[in-house]
């Protein structure tokens, strides 16, 4: 929870060029790294996972933080090629992001340093599969295929347009009629 109130505390001033620059922080768990090692359903680790590591900043419902947090629930990286939400965790995300018809513009720590593969499939395979979403699951081989192709430690995501660059997902901001009749 500290860490989801340090990144919204410094993440609320104003953005600039330089803050795009610095590294998201590394952010892991304590004490429970043992879960995704022992037994579990990938679903129940990605779970635990979900709620000690995500949950401050996404919320439980997967709704975010109204122009703060983008919302997981519904988000086309969380649904579209499963190298985006991988590649998301594995490197965080350092800039303007479109989802949901709105744009963040903020950070979110990286968890590839701290997390292992298959705590990490465990945590995107989850996502995929809550609030109504029904894409497929994702295999610790997948996320150190995807794991290969940066360096460890690069720095963060630059924001939508470097997602798009590297999983072909569309920075263009668009509504689409669920959110219009939401807002």
């Amino acid at each position: 929870m500290a860490w989801g109130v340090y990144t919204l505390w410094s993440n609320s001033g104003p953005a600039t060029e330089s803050a795009a620059l610095e590294e998201a922080p590394t952010v892991g768990m304590t004490g429970d790294r043992d879960v995704a090692d022992g037994q579990g359903s990938l679903m129940t680790v990605g779970a635990s996972l979900f709620e000690s590591n995500c949950v401050t900043c996404h919320q439980a419902n997967g709704s975010g933080i109204s122009g703060a947090v983008p919302p997981l629930a519904g988000s086309r990286y969380v649904t579209g090629p499963a190298e985006a939400p991988v590649q998301i965790l594995l490197h965080g995300i350092s800039g303007v992001i479109a989802v949901a018809g709105n744009e963040y513009d903020g950070r979110m720590p990286r968890f590839g340093e701290t997390l292992s593969d298959r705590e990490i499939a465990a945590v995107v395979s989850y996502i995929r599969q809550q609030w109504g979403h029904d894409a497929g699951a994702v295999t610790p081989a997948f996320v150190s295929e995807q794991r290969g192709r940066f360096e460890v430690g690069r720095s963060p995501l630059g924001g939508g347009a470097e997602i798009e660059a590297v999983t072909g997902i569309s920075a263009r901001l668009t509504r689409t009629a669920a959110t219009e009749a939401s807002q």
